[in-house]
């Protein structure tokens, strides 16, 4: 640019801040009236999109197939997994079982509940899912105790239980005694466990299979679809609380020896969503604190103080009211719009407002004032709103809509401040009669900074050169973490609730999901990935098909 040009665009910029003065209280309503309408506009438009879906393209390969998944399987999409966890596996079960009645009950907030055990279909062929070794093991053992589950099932009061144990003495020398003397055993166990009193209830099919009751065995999978709001920053908080409640309800609480867990990655969304609107407030309180400080500091007057901060609140409102109409809305990445608008806005109306007291302190009138300080810092002002537009702006080509979205709304949001700090600070600068200061202001503290750092350069630049030597020396024990759950708060109820149960080898938090052409393709594929060293497992729907059914 050259020294014509600038001098034209400073004229331009103090011929425009002097009509602003003349017409102070003009502009003043002005904005008022503007705030007034535009705000209204904005709480009547603007909404919260809290699906992180959302904020990536659909153009993009991951949401395509994500989204033909979605259509080809749409029960197995946002579901909860239910996790309850009780004294034996039988308990387990029935628990589940009533849980998921009683939340299915819900419609309003639950469109599907699923518990395979108690699905008639896996009820009447549940055993052709067993590996043959085993069906043939609990064959033999339901064949030897056929005697005594008759009796039991005729009479299954004391009485039953003194004919099995007749029958145990009748039979001590055959096969059934054997498996009467397991059940024995195991009643014997869970009695003493009573009267020591622990919680214990046997558990028959430990008895039939002969295996030691695990935690695994102990928990039970109910799958439930919740109905999400993602126009709340709680989209799965009424379906969470629902099935608190029921299980409270229920009685399915740690006193009786029961534990219900809600697992998902909208569980986690929900947790996350939860932290970020319990944080707003208090970043907020504490974000406005910092700045009404450095700018009472900085500033060393409340008019001028006063005068920045309705810019800045003015100018916010303004920009909201933009990305209400630009973009409808926002998402957890767009709303953090709000925070870059006050940390650069601030700084313009911090800049013309000490080349105003700059000013006034050198003998200027209040007119002159504002003209030395829009043809002082305006350029540069200008030349840094747009410069920060353009990073915005920049953002725009990204395939992340939550990023490019924010930088639409930033990059608006620079031309909004440079309007409202050339126009309406001055305008409240001169309506507040803001007069000269001290020869510093309240840059005395500056003044003492500055003298201590110059009276310790050389123990500052030691101190620089060490940290800098340290750092070096730490940055190849640096590592990338791809891991997406270190992310997340490890505190978390949520996190909790997922670390409790990640050893059991039906949750499989890393997975992938693959859609193929046919049932035989999914077969072909799941072997070929099988065979690679980084796959665990592959299945495909052939296995959940049991063969040797005859």
């Amino acid at each position: 640019m050259s020294e014509q040009d600038e001098t034209i665009g400073s004229r331009a910029l103090a011929c425009w801040v002097d009509w602003v003065r003349r017409l102070a209280w003009l502009v003043l309503l002005l904005a008022l009236l503007s705030c007034g309408l535009l705000l209204t506009y904005t709480a009547r438009t603007i909404g919260m999109n809290a699906d992180t879906n959302d904020m990536l393209s659909e153009e993009l390969d991951y949401r395509r197939h994500d989204a033909e998944m979605d259509a080809a399987f749409p029960k197995n999409a946002r579901n909860f997994a239910l996790v309850v966890e009780g004294p034996s596996p039988e308990a387990a079960e029935e628990a589940a079982d009533r849980l998921a009645q009683r939340v299915a009950a819900r419609s309003e907030l639950f469109s599907l509940v699923f518990f395979a055990p108690t699905h008639p279909f896996f009820r009447q062929n549940g055993l052709l899912f067993l590996d043959l070794d085993e069906l043939v093991v609990l064959s033999d053992r339901l064949a030897e105790a056929q005697p005594m589950l008759a009796i039991l099932n005729e009479d299954g009061s004391l009485r039953g239980m003194a004919k099995v144990l007749e029958l145990a003495i009748e039979e001590a020398e055959t096969e059934v005694a054997a498996a009467l003397a397991r059940v024995l055993e195991r009643l014997a166990d869970s009695v003493e466990a009573l009267a020591e009193g622990r919680a214990a209830q046997l558990s028959w099919r430990s008895i039939m299979t002969d295996d030691e009751v695990t935690i695994s065995d102990r928990r039970a999978f109910v799958l439930a679809k919740p109905i999400l709001d993602f126009s709340s920053l709680e989209p799965a908080s009424p379906a969470i609380e629902a099935v608190e409640q029921e299980a409270a309800a229920l009685g399915l609480t740690p006193e009786n020896g029961f534990q219900v867990r809600v697992l998902g990655s909208q569980v986690m969304l929900q947790d996350e969503l939860r932290s970020v609107r319990e944080g707003m407030g208090l970043v907020g309180l504490l974000s406005l604190g910092s700045v009404l400080l450095l700018l009472t500091l900085g500033l060393g007057s409340w008019r001028l103080v006063v005068a920045t901060l309705v810019t800045l609140l003015v100018g916010l409102i303004w920009t909201a009211a933009f990305a209400a109409a630009a973009i409808g809305a926002l998402n957890l990445i767009s709303v953090a719009f709000a925070v870059l608008f006050i940390g650069l806005s601030v700084d313009f109306g911090i800049h013309y407002s000490l080349r105003y007291r700059e000013a006034r302190n050198g003998g200027a009138d209040h007119a002159e004032g504002l003209r030395r300080a829009a043809r002082g810092v305006g350029g540069a002002l200008t030349l840094s709103a747009v410069t920060a537009a353009i990073g915005f702006l920049s953002f725009l080509p990204t395939a992340y809509k939550g990023v490019s979205e924010l930088g639409l709304i930033s990059g608006a949001g620079m031309f909004v401040a440079l309007f409202a700090n050339l126009t309406l600070l001055p305008a409240l600068l001169t309506l507040l009669r803001a007069g000269p200061g001290g020869a510093h202001g309240g840059g005395a503290l500056a003044a003492r900074f500055e003298a201590f750092v110059e009276r310790r350069a050389r123990l500052i630049l030691g101190l620089a050169l060490g940290l800098a030597v340290a750092a070096a020396v730490a940055l190849p024990f640096a590592r990338f973490d791809d891991d997406p759950f270190n992310l997340r708060d490890p505190d978390s109820p949520s996190m909790q609730d997922l670390l409790a149960v990640l050893d059991d080898p039906r949750v499989q938090p890393y997975d992938a999901e693959l859609l193929l052409e046919s049932l035989a393709a999914a077969g072909a594929a799941a072997e070929r990935l099988e065979a690679l060293p980084e796959v665990d497992e592959a299945l495909s729907l052939q296995e959940f098909v049991p063969g040797e059914q005859d």
